[in-house]
């Protein structure tokens, strides 16, 4: 049965993309998400080994002048250095944010004692289990875990300078609907009447997630803000400022969201790629190309591989 099932998931997947009307665009699509998520971990590789080296290094520097105070001022005054080290090393830790070894080491910790912990079994294996599961979730939100679990939500700043002028930046962002050109992982952005629009976007492994939300703080070329109402899936709360800048426009982006499910909502999220404070650069990368040109990038996101069904 467990073969029969396999072979007809194979060929369902090889008719899928080998279709001779649309197997190229799909088998396109495919390989331009597969390179994208490699480029993602090469990247992250390398910030996680350049900050673990700096750290190091620094680290290093800091011993080395604890050593060279016991040679000179004595034991004593060498203890004094060393606590004051141990302590400025803990204090990092009780950080709201983490650099990027510091989530890299929790991480795997926590991928380890979780998986450990199921593997043992019992009282103490649920426990090691749960704490294992925090340290990846905290790691992967990189915010404390008390701020999301009070609903603070997971907090997206970025800023892009755009070679155009103020009013046609912020004409283009007036209307919401044109986020699905450029945010890879928003299936829909549709009017509802007066400043009301329906957000359709990818949650994990692809299940769609649903909200309304509606414009406020509309001030023309200078700042929109827009939150979710109603019953929704996702607390979501953006805004937007607009500067000019060298002849151009200067776009500052604030987004708070709560994924469906808190802390571990969002780390289900990001493990399946769809995480706003990874995604956000891309994306907006997207959206100074459509603004310039005034076309809509051809690397919309993975889910354009065919054209959607939903209305834009």
């Amino acid at each position: 049965m467990a073969n029969r099932l396999l072979f007809l998931g194979l060929g369902a997947a090889l008719m899928y993309f080998y279709d001779p009307q649309t197997g190229r665009r799909r088998r396109a699509g495919l390989k331009d998400q597969v390179d994208s998520t490699v480029r993602k971990l090469e990247h992250t590789r390398d910030v996680v080994v350049r900050d673990a080296r700096n750290r190091a290094q620094g680290l290093a520097a800091e011993a080395r002048e604890v050593i060279d105070t016991g040679r000179r001022d004595g034991l004593a005054s060498a203890g004094t250095s060393l606590a004051s080290l141990a302590q400025d090393t803990a204090g990092t830790w009780r950080r709201n944010h983490w650099s990027p070894a510091q989530r890299a080491l929790a991480g795997a910790a926590g991928a380890g004692l979780a998986m450990f912990g199921y593997l043992r079994g019992g009282v103490k294996g649920v426990a090691m289990c749960a704490l294992g599961s925090a340290l990846v979730a905290r790691s992967t939100a990189n915010e404390q875990l008390a701020d999301v679990l009070r609903h603070h939500g997971v907090l997206v700043e970025k800023s892009i300078a755009v070679d155009a002028p103020v009013e046609k930046v912020f004409a283009y962002w007036r209307n919401l609907e044109n986020l699905p050109q450029w945010m890879s992982h928003v299936r829909e952005v549709r009017s509802l009447g007066g400043d009301r629009f329906h957000w359709v976007v990818d949650g994990p492994a692809g299940t769609p997630v649903e909200w309304d939300s509606e414009l406020l703080n509309m001030e023309e070329n200078r700042e929109m803000t827009w939150r979710s109402v109603g019953d929704s899936q996702v607390e979501h709360v953006g805004r937007i400022r607009f500067e000019e800048a060298d002849g151009g426009t200067r776009i500052h982006v604030q987004m708070r969201y709560s994924p469906p499910g808190g802390i571990v909502g969002h780390a289900v999220a990001r493990a399946f790629g769809v995480d706003p404070k990874s995604e956000m650069d891309d994306d907006l990368g997207r959206m100074k190309v459509a603004i310039e040109t005034g076309s809509a990038p051809r690397d919309g996101g993975a889910w354009r591989a065919e054209p959607p069904t939903l209305r834009h």
